[in-house]
């Protein structure tokens, strides 16, 4: 009994102590799909050239065998090839069209090390896991392997996919006044009290590369870098707690004075149909003439409460459009935020608490807000002309 324990202690240390052969690394760019694209063309992507670059660390001799494996459910739609940096040549010998793998045999010359194996441009079919959003972080595997000599397959996280839109938002730093006679039911700080108000600037654009690495091309279901139609729209939703508003629309105009979409208010929400793309549109609120009481936006909102936090998440939602996703990739550059005030906006008085007051910007950062939305439109203007350059 003692003898049968030794020996299979002996055995567990030998398995784990025989070294694990590699031939190659493997490193590339991450394909990266507007996930609406990807449902429009029920899964059949095309994958340009060179995404995918093995590097051998050893020879790989004539007539070995060199397999690529697509994620589970991709099919090859064309037949792939292979490149390399050497003389050597590779004869797809099996797999390839409506299968998931393709291998190749190594012809001509050997592959030595330092030497680089390239996959080319093909298709795929069956890449509906790419019609929801997949990110970079969790992008799905290609393998290549050199048979007999690397002993698993090496891998490199290959295909990703996202919404296909995002935007850059800027919150307004507005006051509440608690003075007569607006007693809590007008915005301002007790001169040109008014129930309209500007609350936020926003700009939606296509999304040209990914919204976590601002890194990787996002790319059209042709492999092409990612556009949507001319004419989409999105709708966009400010979550919160929101009460004793009459209405919110969007104006072209920071003033409110250009009204072109009206919104729903809800408890829970605005929400703004008809934002169109690359131009920069102001969102504005006007209140029922009652004392507001409830004005949050984001998770800080709370009843009776001021300061209340700006808008800490937007979601851009299509509205006919069919050729992205809804997403929360929106640069939220400045939240704003929400105060009551009986001082003409030196303080935040807490409503419905002991008297406490706390510190928050005042006229200092409304103008310095005014100067962040005039240079918003500059901004954009000079993002769009870098992202044309792409």
């Amino acid at each position: 009994m003692k003898r049968s324990v030794k020996a299979v202690a002996l055995s567990a240390i030998v398995v784990v102590s025989v070294p694990t052969s590699w031939a190659g690394t493997l490193s590339g760019q991450v394909v990266d799909y507007n996930a609406a694209k990807v449902r429009l063309a029920n899964g059949v992507l095309v994958v340009p050239a060179g995404e995918a670059v093995y590097t051998a660390t050893s020879t790989i001799p004539i007539g070995s065998s060199f397999t690529v494996t697509l994620p589970s459910g991709f099919q090859f739609g064309t037949a792939p090839a292979l490149t390399s940096s050497a003389a050597a040549t590779f004869t797809l010998a099996g797999g390839g069209i409506g299968s998931n793998s393709a291998t190749f045999t190594v012809a001509t010359s050997n592959v030595s090390p330092a030497q680089t194996i390239t996959l080319g441009t093909y298709t795929v079919n069956g890449a509906t896991a790419l019609e929801t959003i997949t990110p970079i972080a969790s992008a799905l595997p290609l393998t290549m392997q050199a048979i007999g000599i690397d002993a698993l397959p090496v891998s490199f996280k290959e295909f990703a996919s996202d919404s296909g839109v995002n935007a850059v938002f800027v919150g307004a730093i507005q006051f509440i006044d608690l003075k007569p006679p607006s007693n809590g039911s007008e915005f301002g700080t007790g001169i040109g009290d008014s129930l309209t108000v500007v609350v936020s600037a926003i700009a939606i654009s296509p999304e040209i590369v990914d919204f976590a690495t601002h890194t990787v091309p996002i790319l059209g279901a042709d492999g092409l870098l990612n556009t949507l139609a001319p004419g989409d729209t999105a709708t966009v939703v400010l979550p919160g707690a929101y009460g004793d508003l009459a209405s919110v629309f969007m104006s072209t105009t920071a003033d409110c004075k250009n009204p072109i979409s009206t919104g729903t208010v809800s408890f829970g929400a605005l929400t703004i149909p008809n934002v169109p793309f690359n131009v920069e549109e102001f969102f504005c609120v006007t209140g029922s003439g009652a004392p507001i009481e409830l004005l949050g936006a984001g998770p800080g909102g709370s009843f009776g409460i001021g300061p209340v936090t700006g808008f800490t998440s937007v979601l851009l939602n299509p509205g006919s459009s069919t050729d992205f996703l809804a997403s929360a990739n929106v640069n939220i550059e400045f939240p704003g935020g929400f105060c009551y005030t009986n001082d003409g906006g030196r303080t935040c008085v807490l409503i419905n608490f002991p008297a406490t007051t706390v510190p928050v910007l005042s006229f200092w950062g409304i103008g310095a807000l005014a100067g962040m939305l005039l240079l918003f439109g500059a901004w954009m203007l000079r993002s769009g002309e870098q992202r044309n350059a792409l």
